[in-house]
């Protein structure tokens, strides 16, 4: 049987990773990287992941009629039927159309799925929920995200929105987040949250490490320099990570009391690179949920890293 290959793109807050995957094993045979810039135009976003998913191509050196497909997750929500970007807060646009354009230009069927739903798909056949049939993967990067899967399916609702679980309110009017309400789980619990925290302390007259490393405008921190100013026992980095791996607990209990999974599983480039954050709000987690599901709930790790949204991704194009 001949080999058959797609290509997965990860739309994120911050960056477009595409890559080329072998459809039968997950391998990922090729990455490009771009990162996402806010844009006047939807038609440069669109230019931008064309770009990332050409140079991917070109990597991967496989012929073009064994590649079947390209399938993209994109931070937000989304129209699965028309390949429609609804809304994305994080990324700043609305209303694109993401399919037809790049099925256009690339001559392939595209398909469109939600960026952390894929990511879920991923590990699902491939990483940490793969001899797991109930479980719900958590991925905390620019904003927070989740994926449900119930009994070995993804579980999107009743109108294809479940699990935007950064969006659990865990402070009632509390900071206004991107979504338009307030004190919502990702306002508190992401890496910018982690990262307002920071500039809050450097506003304040609170030296710290990072003062060199975070885009004052834009409130960007990179995960890497975070555990590096955590393992220089840095305050302001210590004080933020605390705060917001509590705030992250409070969610994942939510989780374990509301939906009772066997198992969840924390992924994205914080959860990786700082185990301290995951360690906190593990234990943070089981002293707010119910004693036996806090007990018997297992989190975990993802364990595709980085790249669980690109694989994740072109496993759209097996359905």
């Amino acid at each position: 049987m001949a080999e058959k290959f797609a290509v997965g793109v990860d739309l994120g807050g911050t960056k477009i990773l595409a890559g080329v995957v072998n459809m039968s094993t997950g391998q990922l045979i090729s990455a490009a990287k771009k990162k996402t810039r806010v844009i006047e135009e939807g038609g440069e976003l669109i230019k931008r992941i064309a770009s990332c998913i050409s140079e991917s191509m070109e990597i991967a050196g496989v012929e073009p009629k064994k590649i079947v497909g390209i399938g993209v997750g994109a931070a937000g929500m989304v129209d699965r039927e028309r390949g429609i970007l609804l809304a994305a807060a994080n990324i700043g646009t609305n209303d694109l159309p993401i399919a037809e354009p790049l099925s256009s230009q690339f001559g392939l069927p595209v398909r469109l799925g939600n960026d952390v739903e894929v990511a879920t798909l991923g590990e699902l056949h491939y990483g940490a929920g793969r001899d797991c049939d109930n479980f719900v993967c958590m991925f905390i990067g620019t904003g927070i995200g989740s994926g449900i899967v119930n009994n070995g399916k993804i579980y999107r609702g009743g109108y294809g929105t479940a699990g935007e679980v950064g969006h659990i309110v865990v402070m009632p009017d509390g900071l206004p987040c991107g979504c338009g309400g307030y004190g919502c789980l990702e306002t508190y619990a992401s890496r910018t949250a982690i990262a307002k925290t920071v500039l809050y302390d450097i506003n304040h007259g609170m030296d710290t490490v990072l003062r060199d490393k975070i885009d004052p405008t834009k409130g960007i921190l990179r995960s890497k320099a975070i555990a590096q100013a955590l393992e220089m026992g840095d305050a302001s980095t210590l004080r933020a990570i605390t705060q917001a791996a509590q705030f992250l607990g409070i969610g994942l209990a939510t989780v374990i009391n509301f939906y009772n999974p066997k198992r969840i599983i924390l992924g994205g480039g914080l959860v990786e690179a700082v185990p301290h954050f995951f360690d906190l709000a593990e234990l943070e987690a089981r002293r707010r949920a119910l004693r036996i599901p806090s007990r018997k709930t297992e989190i975990v790790r993802a364990e595709l890293g980085d790249y669980a949204g690109t694989i994740g991704a072109a496993l759209l194009c097996k359905s």
